[in-house]
C-alpha cells in the first residue's frame, strides 16, 4: 500500500491522516512539531477596541479564549481566519466572522488590506517563529498587535522516519523541521497544506522531492482528494 507520511498539523493529525486512509493510503503519524501554549496575562493586551482579530493557526485559539474572557469588549472586532474550522471554533468563543476563512496567510494579507482604512487596529495571537503577516499588515497602513501565544518546538529524537511515498506539511516550520532532522534522503512527493507552506518547500528542499503540490484548500478533505488523484507511475 502507498505510505504518506502526515508530519502536521499538531492539532489536527489524526484528521489528516484519517482523509489519507480514506483515500486509500497507509498514512504514518510522524509529528515534527510540539506546541507549548505561553501562559496569559491580560497585561500583554492593549486598552481600547480592535477592528479585526485574526488567527493564522488553531493553536492561538486557546490564548483568544482568555483574552475574550479577560476583556469582553474585544468581541466587537470582526474575525479573519485562516481555514474553515478555526474560524468555527472562533465563532463558537462568540466572534463574528467579517471575512470568507482565506486560504493561507498571504491571501487574509491582501482581503485585509483591500477591507481597512489606514491606521485600523488588528489583533493577532502569533506563534514565535514569525512575524511575517505582521510586518506584511504595517506596511500596508494597519497598527497591528501581535501578542505571543504560544510556541512551536521541533520534536527531538524518536525513531528514524519510515519510507513513503509522499510526506504532507502543515507549516514552513516543519518543513524546516524535516530538513534538519532527515537531511539527504529518499526522494519523495512533497504536499504543502498551502502556499506559505509550498514556498518554504520550494526554497529550502525542492532538491529533496521530485515534485511538490499544494492543496486547494487547508483541510483533510483536500488532502483526501489529493492522494485519491495523485500519479506515482507518470514521473513529474
Amino acid at each position: 500500500m502507498k505510505r504518506v507520511l502526515v508530519t502536521g498539523p499538531a492539532e489536527r493529525l489524526a484528521d489528516y491522516a484519517q482523509a489519507a486512509r480514506s483515500a486509500g493510503w497507509e498514512a504514518i503519524e510522524a509529528a515534527l512539531l510540539r506546541i507549548e501554549p505561553r501562559p496569559f496575562a491580560s497585561a500583554s493586551l492593549r486598552a481600547g477596541a480592535c477592528d479585526w482579530i485574526c488567527l493564522t493557526s488553531a493553536s492561538a485559539l486557546p490564548f483568544l479564549e482568555l483574552a475574550l474572557a479577560s476583556r469582553p469588549d474585544l468581541r466587537s472586532a470582526s474575525l479573519a481566519a485562516v481555514g474553515e474550522r478555526t474560524a468555527e471554533r472562533a465563532v463558537a468563543l462568540g466572534l463574528k466572522l467579517g471575512l470568507e476563512p482565506a486560504a493561507d496567510a498571504s491571501t487574509l494579507v491582501r482581503a485585509l488590506l483591500a477591507r481597512s482604512p489606514q491606521g485600523a487596529r488588528i489583533l493577532w495571537p502569533r506563534g514565535n517563529l514569525s512575524d511575517d503577516f505582521a510586518r506584511a499588515l504595517r506596511e500596508g497602513g494597519l497598527e497591528v498587535e501581535d501578542p505571543l501565544a504560544y510556541t512551536t518546538h521541533a520534536v527531538e529524537g524518536g525513531e528514524p522516519l519510515p519510507p513513503a511515498e509522499a510526506v504532507f506539511f502543515a507549516s514552513p516550520s516543519a518543513v524546516r523541521a524535516w530538513h534538519e532532522r532527515v537531511g539527504e534522503s529518499q526522494r519523495r512527493i512533497a504536499i504543502a497544506i498551502g502556499r506559505t507552506t509550498f514556498d518554504a518547500l520550494l526554497q529550502e528542499t525542492e532538491a529533496r522531492f521530485f515534485d511538490t503540490i499544494s492543496l486547494p484548500q487547508p483541510t483533510p478533505e483536500a488532502l483526501g482528494f489529493v492522494l485519491a488523484h495523485l500519479d506515482l507511475e507518470t514521473p513529474p
